[in-house]
């Protein structure tokens, strides 16, 4: 097959399976579950992660690699400080007293899930099925069709254009983040970690709060700010992942004056 016949391919499983998890998935009737609350949320994610693991297996099964779970004691303490350096500003601020126990719980189930279900699909299907064309191809192209699938947010979710267009500019960077966090470890489960708790707040918020946040102005400098920290984060966890990729960084710093060269 020819690039173009690439091309084509590529376009066609990606629309398909946009359509698939944000369409069909839709038409199930889960909220006829026995179930209430979060719990019907749960039930909708899981059911998108079973479809996204569906396609996975259809058009790019060698995806399944990264859903090991044992990686190098290195990457995992790196993996872990970048987790720890995003996720400990957002979850210090949380009102817990303001929220009972079984709501807490609630919330981490159904964040981790919105992690699990967005992350297989975006870091999985999408960057799977672009792969082929490089990784920071895919990286860039899926964490793009990342941000734009907040578009939804607008068109059916009641949210505000000015916030969801800032919105799809954070999640598209975001998105890049996490795809150089499953680049960089070789596992879908640290970005899925960081996606899931990093809704956690949100989740948590009073249904006033939540309304008067997504229905309100645009925090252009906050997002694109967040933007620019998410993709240079991104961009040095894709170069270190390469053979030589820490040599190429330590000659980045250099040029920058950020370190010094020892005298001999």
């Amino acid at each position: 097959m020819n690039s173009r016949g690439y091309l084509v391919k590529s376009l066609v499983v990606v629309i398909l399976g946009t359509l698939c998890t944000t369409w069909l998935v839709g038409l199930i009737p889960i909220h006829r579950l026995p179930v209430h609350g979060m719990w019907i949320g749960i039930s909708y994610h899981f059911v998108s992660a079973l479809s996204s693991l569906m396609l996975i297996r259809i058009f790019c099964p060698g995806v399944f690699a990264r859903f090991r779970f044992g990686i190098s004691r290195q990457k995992m303490m790196a993996g872990g400080a970048v987790l720890a350096l995003l996720l400990a500003p957002e979850l210090l601020h949380i009102s817990y007293m303001h929220n009972s126990m079984s709501r807490i719980f609630q919330g981490v189930i159904f964040t981790l899930w919105i992690g699990i279900d967005e992350e297989i699909f975006s870091r999985g299907f999408i960057f799977g099925s672009l792969e082929h064309y490089g990784v920071g191809v895919a990286a860039a192209i899926s964490s793009v069709h990342f941000g734009l699938l907040h578009l939804g947010n607008y068109v059916w979710g009641g949210q505000s254009r000015a916030y969801t267009a800032s919105q799809i500019v954070s999640a598209a960077a975001f998105g890049y983040l996490c795809a150089g966090l499953m680049i960089y470890t070789g596992t879908i489960w640290v970005p899925i970690a960081l996606h899931g708790l990093s809704d956690l707040p949100m989740v948590l918020q009073s249904s006033a709060q939540y309304t008067q946040q997504v229905t309100g102005s645009a925090d252009w400098i906050g997002a694109i700010a967040s933007a620019i920290f998410y993709v240079g984060i991104g961009w040095l966890l894709i170069h270190a992942s390469k053979s030589d990729g820490f040599e190429k960084l330590r000659a980045v710093a250099f040029k920058f004056g950020l370190l010094e060269q020892k005298s001999t």
